[in-house]
């Protein structure tokens, strides 16, 4: 499992808790909570596509 992956279950798991939360505050708490998970997983994903490409760019140079 990747940590972006990791991370979007996390998102999901503090947006069921937040969907049957009856308090306001706890109910906005998971909120915030999973839009954190969410920004890291935007970040793990664009840090792992920048890796692809970083890896991509080696094997070409080492053909070369």
């Amino acid at each position: 499992m990747s940590a972006a992956n990791f991370y979007n279950e996390r998102a999901a798991a503090e947006r069921i808790a937040a969907e049957e939360e009856i308090l306001p505050q706890r109910r906005m708490q998971h909120e915030r909570a999973a839009e954190r998970w969410e920004q890291m997983a935007q970040s793990a994903q664009e840090t792992q596509r920048r890796a692809a490409i970083n890896e991509a760019d080696k094997r070409a140079k080492t053909w070369s």
